[in-house]
């Protein structure tokens, strides 16, 4: 097991964050988990890279794969999500992401993503300085809080630190309240294991699911027509 997740885990065990079903957990949202404890462990384990499979309704739609990379004290991130829905071999929405993340001692420090949601391009950028995170978009700008943690879910402190949430599509701040839902048996890599559930309470709710380790191992979102879709992890 990488000992940064392992450093981490015991830090929220400790500390006791979000809402858990049985009792109130102190504090919410966002900041990266047990920031000295990241720093410690970002050169002793690099993430292994996340191979998923998104199925709707009994059909593959998607794939997901999230790689990470060391260069020095910085971890690279880099995500690419497409997603393709048809009926009657019709193609009636088509989803494409691709996705880079620049973190060094548990934060956040650049950003950027391109998008294609079935036909509307959506491109952010972003970049860490003294007074927060300068994102912009188009003709946009705008600075997210210093502790603000982009909603990518390979990072397991999205679900429990404090600060806030960043939509990983629009690069603005969403209010979504999180909830511990507890330990679950599901099916991850071709086995049974057991993970953490979590939800994120929105108008389309997503429960995403995390290993003893911290690991992404498991997501489902209810899409635009109530329909819900799951990322497999192969």
């Amino acid at each position: 097991m990488a000992k940064w997740y392992e450093r981490a885990r015991d830090t929220v065990a400790r500390n006791g964050r979000r809402i858990d079903l049985g009792a109130m957990l102190l504090a919410g949202s966002l900041v990266p988990l047990a920031m000295s404890s990241l720093q410690a462990g970002a050169a002793e384990a690099v993430p292994q890279t996340l191979d998923f499979d998104i199925m709707r309704a009994g059909d593959l739609i998607g794939h997901h794969r999230v790689t990470f990379h060391e260069d020095g004290d910085r971890l690279l991130v880099h995500s690419e999500l497409k997603i393709e829905v048809k009926v009657l071999f019709l193609t009636v929405y088509r989803y494409q992401q691709t996705r880079d993340e620049v973190w060094r001692n548990g934060k956040i420090v650049a950003l950027a993503s391109t998008a294609d949601d079935d036909g509307t391009p959506r491109t952010i950028k972003g970049a860490a300085g003294p007074s927060g995170i300068r994102v912009t978009s188009g003709n946009d700008s705008w600075t997210l809080p210093v502790d603000s943690v982009p909603a990518s879910f390979w990072n397991m402190s999205m679900v429990t630190a404090k600060g806030p949430l960043v939509d990983s599509l629009s690069g603005k701040v969403v209010a979504e309240r999180v909830v511990n839902l507890g330990q679950e048996t599901v099916s991850a890599g071709g086995r049974d294991i057991t993970a953490a559930h979590y939800r994120l309470e929105a108008k389309r709710p997503r429960d995403v699911w995390y290993d003893e380790s911290g690991r992404w191992v498991k997501m489902r979102m209810i899409g635009r027509d109530g329909s819900a879709a799951e990322w497999v992890l192969k």
